[in-house]
């Protein structure tokens, strides 16, 4: 009788928890990600229509960065590229739209772009192969695995007669970077010849690397801005992606959001999730 009693006092008071936090609200968390980051250019470009973000954006310099600080951090929202959704997050719905890799094939999730990897000029040798590659059936599976979507009408890659020595240099945007580690594993694995290295750092740094020789290949989740079409850089698509919308697990305020909201949160003109709860 008293063990039931004090169930039932547990719940009450978990409930009245549950209620008082549902009047006060949860102040949102603003996440972000770095100035070098390709995911930041977009999400600028897409969503804020490059309005300025709010001040109180505590940036990242990565995607994993972004998912461990919302998951860890109640109230927060984040932006991250699909293969960074997990159930340590939970990703919003956009305009109504599922973040998924069949809303972003079929054209209908909002927030979806290209992933890139440049050369200086056109690819060559190892790098050439390394791009052929991921571009291959083979590497469409580590695209999908990884939980990015896939590019269509792959072909299988044929290494026949073919042997690299060397080392091959991998760098920048770190959504691209667990398709790119995958990747470099697999292709040392049939030319053990060859070194490949992959480093992240942000679309912005591969860039800058790979147009000034430090890297073979630059990995980029955007594509080139105007002040970078004079660097002689070739594009690759290698995956599509979406931007997911992720917030703390235990946000019970919304399961959505448009994008005149989410950019209304990033800039600061709503800063309390009462204000958006269902």
């Amino acid at each position: 009788m008293i063990i039931g009693l004090i169930g039932i006092i547990l719940l009450s008071t978990t409930l009245l928890s549950g209620c008082t936090q549902k009047q006060e609200g949860l102040s949102i968390v603003l996440i972000g990600r770095d100035s070098t980051s390709g995911t930041r250019v977009y999400f600028s470009e897409r969503v804020m229509n490059n309005e300025n973000f709010s001040q109180n954006v505590l940036d990242k310099s990565s995607n994993g960065a972004v998912q461990q600080t919302v998951a860890q951090t109640p109230g927060a929202i984040g932006y991250v590229g699909l293969g960074y959704v997990d159930s340590t997050v939970k990703a919003l719905k956009i305009n109504n739209i599922t973040a998924s890799v069949e809303n972003v094939l079929a054209g209908t999730y909002p927030i979806s772009r290209d992933l890139y990897m440049f050369t200086k000029g056109e690819a060559a040798g190892a790098a050439k192969e390394f791009i052929e590659y991921i571009q291959s059936t083979e590497g469409q599976a580590i695209v999908q695995e990884q939980g990015f979507v896939p590019l269509p009408n792959s072909a299988p890659y044929n290494s026949s007669g073919k042997t690299f020595s060397g080392t091959l240099t991998v760098s920048g945007s770190t959504t691209v970077l667990p398709i790119a580690d995958e990747a470099a594993t697999n292709f040392k694995a049939i030319y053990p010849g060859l070194t490949v290295t992959v480093s992240g750092g942000g679309s912005g740094a591969g860039i800058t690397a790979v147009s000034g020789g430090q890297a073979d290949i630059g990995m980029s989740s955007r594509d080139l801005q105007p002040s970078e079409n004079n660097l002689g850089l070739v594009r690759y698509t290698i995956a599509k992606d979406g931007i997911a919308i992720i917030v703390n697990p235990e946000n019970t305020y919304v399961d959505g959001l448009t994008i005149a909201q989410v950019k209304a949160i990033y800039k600061g003109e709503i800063t309390n999730w009462k204000d958006l709860s269902k």
